[in-house]
C-alpha cells in the first residue's frame, strides 16, 4: 500500500465525511493552490486511494468530484486493520474446534444481519443481489453484480480482507455463507484473490436454502 502523510490522511478523512468533494473544496479545506490539489489528487488516484466521478449540477457544466475507494478507508484504518487481524489469528488459532466454530458462526451472523436488514423485504433473487452489491460497494467493498450469460455473479474486484485471508482462508467460507445468509439461497465460490485470480467470484445458485 502506498505510505501517505499527514496531509493525505486529511483529504482522506475529508473525502470519507462528504458526499463527493471537488477540487475547489480541497483547494479551501488546505490553503493551498488548486495545481499543489491536482498533484496530490493525482497520486492519491494513481495509488487507489481515490476515484474521480463527474456529477451533473443544476447550472453549469458537469464537475469531478473525488471519493475514498476501499483501499484509501483502510490506508485510514491501518491500526485497526492490524487489530482485526489479531483478533482474526485468536480467533482461527483456537483448538477447540467446536469453540473455534461458533466464534465464526458468530462473525458470520452479525456480518449477514448487517446486510440483511437493508435488502428489506425484496423477494426477487437478481434484484436482492443487485441491492446486496449496491449496500456492500456504500460500505466500502469494491463489488458488483453480474446476471449475463444466464449467472448470477458477485464479483469483489479486490479482496475486502486481504491481511486476514493471509492468515486463515476461513474468511472466504465465512464470506461465502453471509451471502448465502443474506441471498437465501446457495453460493458457490469460483474465484479467489488469495490463490492468485484478479478478483473474486461468487457465484448465486437458483435452488432457495433450507
Amino acid at each position: 500500500m502506498a505510505a501517505i502523510d499527514t496531509r493525505d490522511r486529511e483529504i482522506l478523512e475529508y473525502l470519507h465525511q462528504s458526499e463527493g468533494v471537488d477540487v475547489q473544496s480541497l483547494c479551501d479545506l488546505l490553503g493551498v493552490t488548486r495545481t499543489a490539489v491536482r498533484q496530490r489528487i493525482s497520486r492519491l488516484e494513481a495509488a487507489g486511494l481515490i476515484v474521480s466521478e463527474l456529477q451533473g449540477q443544476s447550472r453549469g457544466r458537469p464537475r469531478n468530484v473525488y471519493r475514498v475507494t476501499a483501499e484509501g478507508l483502510h490506508a485510514l484504518g491501518e491500526n485497526y486493520r492490524q487489530l482485526a487481524v489479531v483478533l482474526w489469528e485468536a480467533i482461527t488459532g483456537f483448538e477447540d474446534g467446536a469453540v473455534r466454530m461458533r466464534l465464526l458462526g458468530r462473525v458470520r451472523d452479525v456480518l449477514a444481519e448487517r446486510f440483511r436488514r437493508q435488502l428489506g423485504n425484496c423477494e426477487n433473487l437478481d434484484d436482492r443481489l443487485d441491492l446486496l452489491a449496491s449496500e456492500m460497494k456504500s460500505s466500502g467493498f469494491n463489488v458488483e453484480s453480474d446476471h449475463e450469460g444466464g449467472l448470477r455473479i458477485l464479483r469483489e474486484t479486490s479482496c475486502p480482507f486481504p491481511m486476514l485471508a493471509e492468515v486463515d482462508d476461513a474468511i472466504c467460507q465465512v464470506e461465502r455463507q453471509v451471502l448465502e445468509q443474506v441471498l437465501g439461497a446457495p453460493v458457490e465460490v469460483r474465484s479467489r484473490c488469495r490463490d492468485g485470480h484478479g478478483c473474486c467470484e461468487f457465484q448465486v445458485l437458483n435452488v432457495p436454502v433450507g
